[in-house]
């Protein structure tokens, strides 16, 4: 194998590892935090003396303390893992590239030598698998409740459509911009609706609005309710 072929397989198999980690000031907190019932990415920035935009950068999925879990591991620092959609396209596009001048200098095609390169075609398959899984698109979902308001404790209807069909869902709720803690487990139908019953629970008390979310179990999007007003304390 000639020193050039050498450097392309080099370069191919780099451009489908980890990416580099960001220079980022260590945090009193450690690397991750917990995300806590009411947390917001301002109280935990606070907490854990360090900015807002860093932990936004360190969790690229995170748009704003809606988007939060209770109980779910925040970053505080960005790391080598799962890099985003964003970054993976990038990735699998450079590695195209590669791997045609691999495939020109040695006269071959890219099927033939990612053929005679079976680890090389599993990473490329599973940025693209990545990817899709990323790109769900639930901009046409909406979500309801039905009454629109109600005591704590009282018991709500949630419905939704527009989502993908037969996926593990999990519903939760909250206050507005602040995180959403998971009360019930669901799947949706094949016509990607979804017909759920959820309490307002009892944390909820002194609380004047509840959004709720609907969310896929591995949080790749989720759908937020207009907020429900509460009215005070079911006896």
């Amino acid at each position: 194998m000639s020193p050039r072929y050498r450097l392309h397989v080099s370069l191919a198999l780099a451009l489908v590892g980890t990416s580099p980690a960001w220079a980022q000031p260590s945090s009193p907190c450690g690397d991750a935090i917990k995300v806590g019932r009411s947390d917001t990415i301002s109280s935990i920035a606070a907490r854990c003396d360090i900015s807002e935009s860093a932990i936004l950068r360190a969790n690229p999925a995170v748009e704003g303390s809606d988007d939060l879990r209770v109980g779910r591991e925040l970053k505080l620092t960005a790391s080598t893992g799962q890099p985003t959609a964003e970054r993976l396209g990038s990735v699998a596009r450079e590695a195209g590239s590669a791997l045609s001048g691999i495939a020109k200098d040695v006269t071959s095609s890219v099927d033939s030598l990612l053929d005679k390169n079976p680890d090389l075609r599993q990473r490329l398959s599973g940025i693209g698998d990545r990817i899709k899984s990323t790109n769900v698109d639930v901009s046409k979902a909406e979500v309801s409740l039905a009454p629109g308001n109600g005591t704590v404790g009282t018991t709500v209807t949630v419905s939704a459509k527009g989502l993908p069909a037969n996926t593990a869902v999990v519903i939760g709720g909250g206050a507005p911009r602040t995180a959403y803690e998971v009360l019930e487990e669901a799947k949706t139908t094949a016509g990607g609706t979804l017909n759920a019953t959820v309490r307002i629970p009892d944390w909820s008390t002194g609380q004047e609005r509840f959004v709720v979310t609907v969310a896929a179990e591995e949080a790749e999007w989720k759908i937020r309710s207009a907020p429900l007003q509460i009215t005070g304390t079911k006896l």
